[in-house]
């Protein structure tokens, strides 16, 4: 339109005619020129209290009832005319006979339009100027809504006045020449049928259903700032538990969305909060549930609202769509553990050598915690603590409160070391002798458990679920070292840790099973490492690892479901480790290594339990052992890896890569070579000692089965040859130190 303007001019211009070129047409652009399509403007009506009343035609709002479709005014402005410059459009509207508590007054005002500089104002009022409700569409720059106001309205044949205007916002105007704006009101039934229970509560019947008692109810927040109240009784004695569920009939409106989060609170009958929640969002369809142990008998109450974030201002406001349903039932505590809730009402429990227990119990609230005490009497070799939880994927007397489990098993023992508290706390965090710690312990989680209580828990083991990387419950299993001749008392607790809406319960049956054993294997190796004198002959040792969760080479097998291991699982003691001091016999100079070692399948299964890891440590010349170890040492790393690897006597720019390792699955074991091609060796450096060292743990662990293995090794002259490609070759006779280069 400005380019037709402009040629306009243009051609006038260039005519041969002097007589002056007519004023082109002002356009409307954004709605607020003083004048504009050739200087006519919109006409502009109500502008006043009493031109309201006076005009009947123009500025009389009819006021539908009984869901009639509304009256809607249209072709309305708000624009700059007469009233100084400020577009203020008064209306009256007679409200009509036989108004109750449930009648609702519903106004909506607004534009319908993508864009308008108006922020669009409405302010219905009494005569008097009271205030009966108001809104504002504040869209700044994005596309008005309308403004739609919903409030209880009771009164027959009250006088209401209504004011549309520019919000006037940080002291300027708006005003739209262009586009019109509509307006109606209307009087509807509250379809909430339990209104007005703002405060006086709306009794649920609750009725025997086998069992339980149940009862239901349903409402609306159907207009600004509505809280629906509700009541229902807890008669019967003993534990009992309130199970709470609230969801939503018919199809979630999503455009637009409800303006508000339901949110709930749940009251004992001292009016004491003991559950609260609320919708993560307004586009999901309405489902809150809770299971809550009944403190006391009585009339408990529930409050229904929408969600007030502390930076919200103004009303919550209501919607006529969206209703909700209630269900409530009561039930009683199956757990036959219960009560078991804290350390102090923790269950009892004793084993014998070489015996287990099973118990069974049910987290069918939240919180729920299930604490037991384990005692395990002195006895003078070492032994192991085995625990293992597993829980039912079916029964229950409700649906799980969260899709995504998030249970907990922790394992602890008391520290009772130290003259006071302070002193106990203390050496629970830093005396390692009194509180063992993993070398990758997290200080804070150490820390948070020895605050627990006093005497201060140290922690043993702590199991955390995770799904769906972990199946359900799988790692919530694990091993524990028992010292030989000392009593031991183990606190183990089971629990749900998740927050919020993913609190988690499900009455469903859960399996804790206990168990003490012989550890033979660690009795032998009591006297300090085992010795085995390695020769040109195939040398084999066996050794069982019966206690840990394994360590982790890999960090990437963290995200396999084959691990054993959660992500935040911990243990004091990571695995079982078997130490075993390996002499040259007097050969010296480069050797060459031949080791491969077997692992058996445990109860028939395919697989072993987890894999090895040789923990190689290295003496100095003249270096004394201490305890095993000895001063100077260097340490490495050796175990299987699957992958394509490129030799020692290879630089890496090469990239030739080999299998260095072989596995070998024999049906009940799984035998695992270092490949001659690897050319593993030990340089003369590594031999003038006359021994090494080598820690056997367990790494990668898929069971927590004992791990029971055999290897066998053989030292030969370096170096030696291989067979590859059809071919023969040769182990190279210099390396980085002018011999044997291989790692360790």
């Amino acid at each position: 339109m400005r380019t037709t303007a402009f040629r306009v001019v243009a051609s006038c211009l260039l005519a041969a005619s002097l007589t002056a070129c007519p004023a082109p047409p002002i356009e409307c652009i954004d709605g607020t020129e003083e004048t504009c399509d050739a200087g006519a403007l919109p006409p502009d009506f109500c502008n006043s209290i009493e031109e309201a009343e006076a005009d009947q035609a123009n500025c009389h709002l009819a006021v539908t009832t009984g869901g009639a479709t509304p009256s809607v005014k249209q072709e309305v402005f708000i624009s700059r005319l007469s009233d100084a410059g400020v577009d203020q459009d008064w209306y009256f509207a007679q409200m009509p006979s036989g108004l109750t508590p449930r009648s609702l007054l519903h106004v909506n005002g607004g534009y319908k339009v993508p864009q308008t500089a108006v922020n669009f104002s409405l302010n219905v009022l009494k005569a008097g100027g009271l205030t009966v409700i108001n809104g504002i569409d504040r869209h700044g720059a994005a596309a008005p809504k309308p403004v739609d106001l919903i409030i209880p309205f009771g009164e027959s044949n009250a006088k209401l006045y209504v004011l549309a205007a520019d919000e006037g916002g940080s002291g300027q105007l708006h005003v739209d020449n262009r586009n019109t704006y509509s307006l109606y009101m209307e009087v509807i039934e509250n379809p909430d049928v339990n209104e007005p229970n703002d405060t006086t509560a709306t009794p649920i019947t609750m009725a025997p259903m086998g069992a339980l008692t149940q009862g239901t109810q349903t409402g609306f927040l159907a207009t600004d700032n509505d809280v629906d109240t509700f009541s229902f009784p807890v008669t019967a004695t003993g534990r009992q538990i309130i199970y709470l569920h609230i969801t939503e009939t018919g199809t979630h409106p999503t455009n637009p969305p409800p303006p508000f989060q339901l949110s709930y609170t749940l009251f004992d009958p001292s009016d004491v909060p003991i559950s609260e929640g609320t919708m993560d969002n307004a586009f999901l369809p309405i489902d809150l549930a809770t299971a809550r142990l009944a403190p006391m008998t009585g009339t408990y109450k529930l409050k229904i609202n929408g969600f007030r974030a502390p930076t919200v201002v103004g009303a919550i406001k209501g919607d006529l769509r969206v209703q909700y349903a209630v269900q409530v039932q009561v039930m009683a505590d199956l757990d036959a553990q219960e009560p078991n809730d804290t350390l102090a009402t923790a269950r009892p429990k004793s084993l014998s050598p070489n015996s287990s227990v099973s118990i069974t119990g049910k987290l069918a609230h939240v919180p729920d915690e299930e604490w037991f005490v384990v005692s395990l009497p002195a006895r003078a070799s070492p032994s192991t603590f085995r625990y293992r939880v597993t829980a039912a994927t079916t029964g229950g007397r409700y649906a799980p409160l969260s899709g995504t489990p998030a249970r907990q098993l922790r394992v602890t023992k008391r520290v009772t070391l130290g003259a006071n508290a302070a002193d106990r706390r203390t050496n629970c965090k830093s005396n390692r002798a009194a509180c063992p710690q993993a070398d990758d312990a997290e200080a804070a989680l150490i820390n948070k458990v020895c605050e627990l209580s006093d005497p201060p828990q140290c922690l043993w083991a702590e199991r955390n679920e995770e799904t769906p990387r972990i199946g359900m419950l799988r790692n919530l299993v694990g091993a524990i070292p028992v010292e030989a001749n000392t009593a031991t008392e183990f606190l183990v607790m089971f629990r749900d840790e998740g927050l919020g809406q993913s609190k988690y319960a499900d009455d469903r049956d859960w399996t804790l099973e206990l168990e003490w054993r012989d550890d033979a294997d660690e009795a032998a190796r009591q006297g300090g490492p085992t010795s085995v004198t390695l020769g040109a002959g195939t040398t084999s040792t066996q050794g069982e690892l019966t206690f840990g969760y394994g360590k982790y080479l890999d960090s990437n097998w963290f995200m396999s479901p084959n691990g054993l291991r959660g992500l935040n699982d911990y243990d004091a003691i990571d695995t079982d480790k078997d130490l075993f001091q390996f002499g040259f016999g007097g050969a010296m100079g480069d050797q060459g290594w031949e080791i491969s070692w077997d692992l058996r399948h445990p109860d028939g299964g395919t697989t072993p339990p987890g894999e090895l890891a040789f923990e190689l440590t290295f003496c100095d010349v003249g270096t004394v052992a201490d305890g095993g170890l000895c001063a100077g040492a260097q340490n490495r790393i050796f175990a299987f890896n699957d992958r394509s690897l490129t030799p020692w006597y290879l630089p890496q720019s090469v990239s030739n890569g080999r299998m260095l390792f072989t596995k070998q699955n024999n049906g009940t074991s799984t035998t695992y070579t270092a490949s001659p091609v690897g050319c593993s060796c030990f340089s003369a450096p590594r031999t003038v000692p006359g021994s090494f060292f080598a820690n056997v743990a367990a790494v990668h662990r898929t069971t927590n089965d004992p791990i029971q293995y055999s290897i066998r090794q053989r030292i030969t002259a370096y170096p030696g040859s291989f067979s590859l490609d059809g071919g023969t070759f040769s182990c190279p006779a210099t390396g980085p130190d002018a011999g044997c280069g291989f790692a360790p």
